[in-house]
């Protein structure tokens, strides 16, 4: 029987399990819940948030859920004040291979406190040198090598104490010139050749056991001048699936940034993500995109015979990120 809630990563407003969130657990059974700072209030608050959640997932849904949380560092990391404050990409890049072991390890310990299983980092993308870009601290740089091998180490990292690295933005969001919490970036002049020297680092972080990867919602007309790679079948099943030899999780971006929210409607998402073997939806801002996401996939896999197949795909590789996780 398929379980369309599981393939539901959401975000959530409040900070206790009596406001939305219980609701949201038992109406829509989802697969995880993604934490932002607006349910942060304290250290202790955060842990009974996250254990009060568990708590009734293992009650309702008979299976605990997933935590995740951006902490990558510099501007995009939820726990500080609370918790340790991380330098940027950029910055543990300066500092060389050590500091970035050192750091991927604090983040781990904070993250272990809480309950929360998944790091939404690290950051892959190629940056330029020389250029403002929306990425610019939040990547360890402009040199492939140098990303790889800082990437490298804050995936084993934090793997090593317990947290799931999630590498992104596959498969590269270096060269983009719009932001798509905003718009749909495409990648001008995208050539074949760049597009393999933006994998190098998602090929190290594949080599290294990466659990987790994260889309990229720009469009590479090299490879697919259709569709954004979080809904592209060649960029995520046939490069990143067949090609990479990538058999973890794979999330899709937020689903409710404008790239998609404003180009396709949910019953799109869901055929075109289940068919490109993302295992994920992320809906992180907006509760009200929740209900049609999860109708969307629920209707599809009751339409569509041949997405079952990558729903029981799903299934396998969840199974093993719970292994990985709640085995002990």
């Amino acid at each position: 029987m398929s379980e369309p809630g599981i393939h539901l990563f959401i975000g959530f407003k409040g900070a206790s399990l009596e406001e939305e969130l219980k609701y949201l657990i038992r109406e829509y059974r989802p697969g995880g819940i993604v934490l932002f700072k607006r349910n942060i209030e304290g250290r202790e608050q955060l842990k009974t948030l996250v254990s009060s959640a568990q708590a009734l997932a293992m009650d309702e849904l008979k299976r605990p859920l997933f935590f995740a949380i951006d902490q990558e560092g510099g501007s995009v990391q939820r726990l500080a004040p609370h918790f340790h404050s991380i330098p940027s990409a950029r910055s543990l890049a300066e500092q060389g291979r050590e500091a970035v072991a050192e750091w991927a390890a604090v983040c781990a310990a904070d993250l272990r406190e809480i309950g929360i299983q998944i790091n939404f980092a690290p950051v892959l993308d190629i940056v330029a040198e020389g250029k403002e870009h929306f990425m610019e601290t939040r990547s360890f740089g402009s040199i492939p090598a140098t990303v790889s091998d800082m990437g490298t180490i804050w995936i084993e990292t934090l793997q090593a104490n317990g947290v799931s690295a999630t590498a992104k933005h596959f498969p590269g969001l270096g060269r983009a010139e719009l932001d798509p919490h905003h718009f749909v970036p495409v990648i001008a002049n995208d050539k074949r050749d760049d597009f393999h020297s933006h994998l190098i680092p998602f090929r190290s972080a594949i080599k290294a056991g990466v659990n987790c990867m994260m889309t990229s919602h720009a469009v590479y007309p090299a490879v697919d001048n259709l569709h954004p790679a979080t809904l592209s079948h060649e960029i995520n099943h046939r490069w990143l699936r067949e090609r990479l030899d990538f058999g973890g999780v794979l999330f899709a971006d937020d689903l409710d940034m404008a790239a998609i929210s404003e180009n396709y409607p949910p019953e799109e998402i869901a055929l075109l993500g289940l068919s490109c073997s993302v295992d994920f939806f992320l809906l992180c801002q907006k509760s009200e995109s929740i209900e049609p996401m999860h109708r969307a996939v629920a209707d599809q896999l009751d339409r569509n015979q041949s997405l079952q197949r990558f729903h029981c795909a799903t299934l396998q590789r969840l199974e093993m990120l719970r292994l990985f996780h709640f085995s002990g």
